[in-house]
């Protein structure tokens, strides 16, 4: 009995064990089975699971040992060690690699003025190669995703030939793609008279696939741009950018003039276009990226060809028969300048069989070598062989070709030297519209023999095969810059004749030849090539503008003003004109054409002008230059303009005026000279009578006093503006649109003092800083000088603001000034006013709501983890900002940025508070715009004086340069804040890093 009972004991606990152990390795299974099936997503998860199950295979390993069961020992130690093995695996095998991208759709390639290949007449340049393939392959890799090159030299040194053969070495001009391709190659070569407007819409087109025909901001190009690259691997050529850098010495030299393409680089810089190259070909380095490690440049004068590389040059461009000595005879006289070599060789190839020998015949030292020009001394010595070698007809060819500012076609060329080839220009003309003038033959000839239609032919083929033109792809005949230039020093020189002879002319016989030849190419352009009167987009009006090139060069500014820029490039100056800048946005491409109409720009307008139309385009010109940023070149037409509007007693022009420069003396922190000129807008207002500008000259002078410091006194000129607002307007009794928000920002500067003085307690106390909150009452400046605004360099001190007043003061100040930002906003919107004004009364609104959240937080919450500002806060921010940047006013854009950067830090979004800020500060100081400079160092001090990772040098720092710049300029309206920030920050802020 007792051995049954030990049996059925044994029996059980046998069971017993059995489940255990069949438990634990189906626990063992769904370890595994969930570990090896988790996505490589959740490989931490992954990792667990197969541990546990480790685990418990070596429990299970060691409790059937015990027993002796060797079977399911076997099976546990091996289902154990595969695991392990599987997790080796997983720690050690590095990640597959990812999946190939798949790219978007690929564009064919567009290569806008890019010259044909010499492939193997293409000499040297291997390292060059070898630079230009590593710069793609980190593009490729990722190593390097958006790099910029530069090939930089004078002329003729070899740039685009040697960007064009590196596309055809690669292969990444042909339709079928390569697996290294870029998805998107856009090649654009820019020439004289060509501009930034048209590259963008051209650019834009490719991308997007639709032509670009609306008249966008340069921020809203960008942003368009952005989303048409849409991911796109980019390769981007711009050709002879140099026709678009500043080419004045000084600290400009080398700069872009056109914002849109300082936008495009610094895009393309910080990789917000995505993956991608910029090649750039320019006689000068890139200024505006050359600081950044983003930039590199190849210089070809630095590298110049070998003797070896220019004997190979001569003989594959003709010269066969020459001996080592007559190789380097030619070698020294061409300086082993590639074009120099490559001219040398045709003309000995066309006019000398192919034989070095005799060279010297061709030559001669009657050369002359432009100012400054001297790298170029070996070229400008060849090309004037032509001037025996070309016959006359040859010659003229030449001549008239290079007057053109792009490829001249045949039928071109034949109304100016074949008069039987003459078309008659097709007038458009209807009711609404002018008519296209019809010239006869005589008037479109160019003075000088008749050439024949066929004689024009032969010419254009014999230039071609000497390889002093090429004919491009539209059947345009074209030349290099520096033949152009040649051959125009000529003609000025010598007239039509060859220049071999004694030449007696006068000066103002070459000047008459000159404005004879221009006004053949104005008709030509102005009726012949562009025969509507009225044409459509930038493609049309393109002869127009280069009509208004040679009509001012022909001595012909009036009638080029009035029938060719305002008729039908402006459409006119009323509400519906100003076409080319209003629809097409073509700002650059204007300011060129109203360059045209000065003797010294932008100082002197031409005399042939009536005084009228000078001031007009003094006017024209300082509003171009301040909408393209360039806002020092703005003033001298501003002050010029102004003072021509003085003398003519043209007192609403005038007003106008003084306006304008006080604003723009503002921007560029002249504070006290816009103090004065605007006082001046007052006094000229009031004697013109116009009840507008009486009360927004009256608006202008105070917001200059409001920064000065002299608070009272711009507070009186505001409510007298005002009241003339009220009795000219009595539907709308408020100011408005700008005049608004400068009353408006007057009104908030106590709230938003107050607001940052809260910021500064809470900040002290939420990071536990040893140093107490401001504890002073409000006012604790006591200094009342009087205002220092008419010191110009003045001391920091000027009247401390006393009207801050207390919390619920503040807080009241804000519904009054965001009620008032209500009313004139559904007023914008019912009206249909401007982007501008609209956008203002949304900084505004902004602005008000976020002094307010701020201001409600009180002292009470300084110890709350929560963000003090709601998000709602930082959507009228975004709202401001995007309505700014729509409206396309760079001078306003820092305003909206530095409330949005505010209204991120204190959302807790301090990564997009520093985006704002630098953003603000890149426009900041390429305006410049110093108070701005001043406001965001301030604000960056303020912000993140207490961080530990501080942007860049020290909130001391930073407070110590706003100081600087607010005692340089008179900017005493910040001086209360600048003595509260010092009080908590100045003498306390922790070195970088250091917390």
């Amino acid at each position: 009995m007792a051995n049954g009972n030990a049996n059925g004991a044994t029996t059980s606990a046998g069971e017993t064990s059995l489940l255990w152990i069949l438990g634990f390795i189906a626990a063992f299974a769904a370890l595994v089975a969930v570990g090896v099936m988790l996505p490589p997503e959740h490989s931490i998860a992954s990792l667990i699971f197969l541990s546990l199950s480790v685990v418990i295979g070596i429990a299970v390993f060691v409790t059937v040992s015990k027993d002796k069961k060797i079977l399911p020992a076997i099976i546990t130690a091996v289902a154990t060690i595969a695991v392990v093995v599987i997790l080796i695996q997983r720690e050690w095998t590095p990640d597959p690699p990812p999946p190939p991208q798949t790219h978007p759709h690929r564009l064919l390639p567009s290569l806008i003025g890019a010259p044909d290949p010499l492939k193997k007449r293409f000499v040297g340049r291997n390292k060059e190669f070898a630079e230009l393939d590593r710069a793609w392959e980190g593009v490729i890799s990722g190593k390097s995703p958006h790099p910029t090159l530069g090939i930089i030299a004078w002329g003729g040194f070899g740039k685009t030939a040697l960007a064009r053969q590196w596309l055809w070495r690669r292969g990444f001009d042909e339709s079928a793609p390569k697996p290294d391709a870029p998805d998107a190659l856009f090649w654009r070569a820019f020439g004289e008279g060509q501009g930034a407007d048209g590259f963008a819409m051209d650019l834009i087109g490719y991308f997007s696939g639709q032509p670009e025909r609306e008249g966008l901001t340069d921020a809203q190009r960008i942003a368009k741009l952005r989303a048409a690259m849409d991911g796109r691997r980019y390769l981007l050529v711009l050709d002879g950018l140099g026709t678009e850098q500043e080419k004045t010495r000084g600290d400009r030299l080398g700069m872009l003039a056109a914002p849109f393409l300082r936008d495009l680089l610094r895009e393309h810089t910080a990789g917000r276009l995505g993956r991608g190259l910029v090649l750039v070909t320019s006689r000068l380095p890139l200024a505006d990226l050359s600081r950044q490690n983003a930039y590199q440049e190849i210089n070809l004068e630095q590298r110049p060809l070998n003797d070896d590389e220019a004997a190979l040059l001569l003989k594959l461009e003709g010269v066969r028969d020459a001996s080592a000595a007559e190789r380097q005879e030619l070698i020294r006289a061409a300086g082993h300048h590639p074009l120099a070599l490559k001219t040398m060789a045709n003309i000995l190839r066309q006019h000398n069989g192919g034989r070095a020998a005799g060279w010297w015949e061709f030559d001669s030292d009657a050369f002359g070598v432009p100012e400054g020009r001297e790298k170029e001394r070996h070229l400008w010595r060849i090309l004037a062989w032509t001037n025996r070698l070309l016959d006359a007809r040859e010659q003229r060819v030449m001549i008239t070709i290079a007057h053109f500012r792009e490829p001249a076609r045949a039928q071109w060329l034949y109304p100016l030297l074949a008069p039987d080839a003459t078309p008659q220009a097709r007038p458009e003309s209807t009711p609404k519209s002018g008519a296209v003038p019809v010239y006869r033959p005589e008037e479109l000839r160019l003075p000088g023999p008749e050439m024949p239609k066929q004689a024009v032919r032969e010419a254009l083929d014999a230039l071609t095969g000497l390889r002093l033109l090429r004919q491009d792809k539209e059947g345009g005949y074209a030349m290099h810059d520096l033949a152009r230039e040649h051959f125009r020093r000529r003609f000025r020189r010598f007239g039509w004749s060859r220049g071999t002879e004694t030449h007696a002319e006068t000066d103002e016989g070459r000047a008459a030849n000159t404005r004879a030849l221009h006004a053949r190419l104005y008709r030509l352009h102005s009726a012949v090539i562009q025969p509507v009167w009225r044409p459509e987009g930038m493609d049309g009006l393109h002869p127009l503008y280069e009509a208004v090139y040679h009509g001012a060069r022909a001595g012909l500014h009036q009638e080029t003003l009035v029938d060719i820029y305002r008729d039908r490039i402006l459409r006119g100056t009323g509400s519906g004109g100003f076409y080319s800048i209003r629809k097409l946005g073509a700002i650059g491409a204007d300011l060129a054409a109203v360059e045209n109409f000065f003797v010294q720009p932008w100082r002197e307008p031409s005399p042939n002008l009536s005084d009228a139309d000078q001031a007009w385009l003094l006017n024209q010109a300082a509003m171009h230059l301040r909408a393209l940023g360039r806002l020092t070149e703005a003033l001298a037409p501003m002050r010029a303009g102004l003072e021509m509007d003085v003398e003519r007693e043209e007192w609403k022009g005038a007003a106008i005026s003084a306006s304008n420069l006080s604003e723009l003396e503002l921007t560029l922190g002249a504070v006290a000279g816009a103090v004065a000129d605007g006082a001046r807008s007052v006094t000229h207002a009031d004697k013109s009578g116009d009840a507008f500008w009486r009360m927004g000259s009256r608006a202008t002078h105070g917001d200059a006093l409001h920064q000065a410091g002299a608070r009272e006194e711009a507070r009186a000129l505001f409510v007298e503006a005002e009241t003339l607002q009220a009795k000219d307007q009595s539907q709308h009794p408020q100011l408005y649109s700008l005049q608004g928000f400068q009353y408006a920002d007057l009104l908030l500067s106590g709230v938003e003092r107050a607001a940052w003085r809260g910021w500064l307690a809470r900040t002290v106390v939420v990071n536990r800083s040893a140093h107490p909150p401001i504890s002073r009452p409000v006012g604790w400046i006591s200094e009342a000088h009087p205002p220092t605004w008419k010191q110009p360099n003045g001391g920091i001190r000027a009247a401390i603001p006393s009207d801050i007043g207390d919390d619920l003061d503040t807080l009241a100040e804000c519904e009054a000034v965001a009620a008032r930002a209500e009313q004139t906003l559904g007023w914008a919107k019912r009206g249909n006013l401007s982007l501008l004004t609209i956008a203002l009364d949304r900084l505004t609104l902004a602005r008000a709501g976020l002094y307010r959240g701020l201001l409600a937080t009180g002292e009470g919450a300084q110890d709350a983890p929560s963000p003090p500002v709601s998000p709602a806060a930082v959507d009228r921010a975004n709202a401001a900002v995007e309505g700014l940047r729509e409206a396309g006013q760079l001078d306003h854009l820092p305003r909206g940025l530095l409330t949005r950067a505010w209204a991120r830090m204190a959302s807790g979004d301090r990564a997009g508070a520093r985006a704002d800020l630098g953003k603000a500060w890149e426009i900041a100081e390429g305006g410049p715009m110093p108070l701005f400079q001043a406001d965001i160092l301030l604000a960056r001090a303020r912000l993140f004086g207490r961080e530990a990772d501080y942007p860049g040098g020290s909130a001391r720092g930073d407070l110590e340069k706003a100081r600087q710049l607010i005692g340089k300029h008179g900017y005493h309206r910040r001086d209360g804040e600048m003595a509260d920030a010092e009080a908590v920050l100045g003498e306390h802020d922790a070195p970088r890093g250091q917390m």
